[in-house]
């Protein structure tokens, strides 16, 4: 398959290129993409130096699957046009993962909304959110097993997560350089937590909460009756999502038949002693979702709590998108 990522220069665009090196199904060098201001940036891939171009119209003739990690905008003015010229866009932002029609994928949950029709004709595929996703991977083999009906998560999110203007701030105000008024934290993060991602809501939110809990629903397939609240909370860490979530579930929680489905779920890893657990740190580089601090709630023997953390722009972003492309390939996403 020919392939082209829009937002090749960026944290998660750059993620893409690397992955995609050595796989079977990508024919030839992938098109890098950018706006103008990253035109002409070179990346490295399979030891050879291609060159971004500035985005437009031509830009996707030819091109079978198009991995988009631009922002919401971009993807609402080139993901049709992708799309409109016969390439399946697996788009990174948010811009279309609530749109009817639109499968929201994490490839181990609900892979099977992903195909490649007869008479291909392109079309979109949304990228769940980074946070999102690892949340999902734990709770889906969960209400397999026990029915939840009840999510409740606070997450403690990476700089990453707001791409790589977001790291170099944190890294000045590590080295204690002057605070710049256009940065990408109306606060300081540098030993710091800052309970505020997105725009800020009428109902008191934030735009990153209602995300987990709009699209836990749509990739879980469930509606209103699965109750969520989320928290969201970003921390100085470099790379890596964590979650501390509880579940309540229709039927009583058995700790140890907990551990087992999880560890049978495919791209996640579990330690089933309620001490341990793994940190952002020591996921980072890593494409599986990691559940620790597994138990019961001591007051409701329906209720779960876990610890949940992967690398946010490898399975929350880049490796997400590149499964769903495995996918497209008639591949089995690894």
């Amino acid at each position: 398959m020919k392939i082209a990522i829009l937002g090749a220069t960026g944290l998660v665009g750059r993620t893409m290129l690397n992955l995609i090196e050595g796989r079977p199904w990508v024919t030839g060098d992938p098109v890098l993409l950018s706006s103008d201001r990253g035109a002409g940036t070179k990346l490295d891939f399979n030891g050879r130096s291609l060159e971004c171009r500035e985005v437009s119209a031509n830009s996707f003739q030819d091109v079978d699957v198009a991995l988009f990690s631009a922002g919401g905008r971009t993807s609402k003015t080139w993901a049709p046009v992708a799309a409109g010229a016969g390439a399946w866009v697996v788009d990174n932002s948010s811009a279309f993962r609530m749109t009817e029609g639109v499968p929201l994928v994490v490839p181990e949950i609900n892979g099977q909304l992903v195909s490649w029709p007869e008479g291909n004709s392109g079309g979109i595929i949304a990228n769940p959110n980074c946070s999102t996703i690892q949340i999902a991977m734990a709770v889906a083999p969960l209400d397999q097993a026990f029915g939840v009906t009840e999510a409740h998560v606070t997450t403690l999110q990476a700089v990453s997560g707001a791409g790589q203007a977001a790291v170099v701030e944190l890294e000045h105000q590590e080295q204690g350089r002057p605070a710049n008024n256009d940065g990408a934290f109306d606060r300081q993060i540098f030993r710091n937590a800052i309970p505020a991602i997105g725009d800020g809501l009428e109902d008191g939110s934030y735009e990153e909460e209602t995300k987990v809990v709009r699209e836990l629903r749509k990739i879980l397939g469930r509606s209103a009756d699965l109750a969520v609240s989320c928290t969201a909370t970003r921390v100085p860490v470099v790379t890596g999502h964590s979650a501390a979530v509880r579940l309540v579930c229709d039927k009583p929680v058995d700790l140890k038949q907990a551990a087992t489905v999880l560890s049978r779920f495919p791209g996640v890893e579990i330690d089933p002693d309620p001490h341990g657990f793994l940190t952002p740190l020591e996921v980072a580089g890593t494409t599986t979702v990691h559940v620790g601090r597994l138990r019961k709630d001591p007051d409701n023997p329906h209720a779960l709590l876990m610890w949940v953390v992967a690398d946010n722009l490898l399975k929350g972003a880049a490796w997400n998108a590149v499964q769903i492309a495995e996918l497209l390939a008639g591949e089995s996403p690894q």
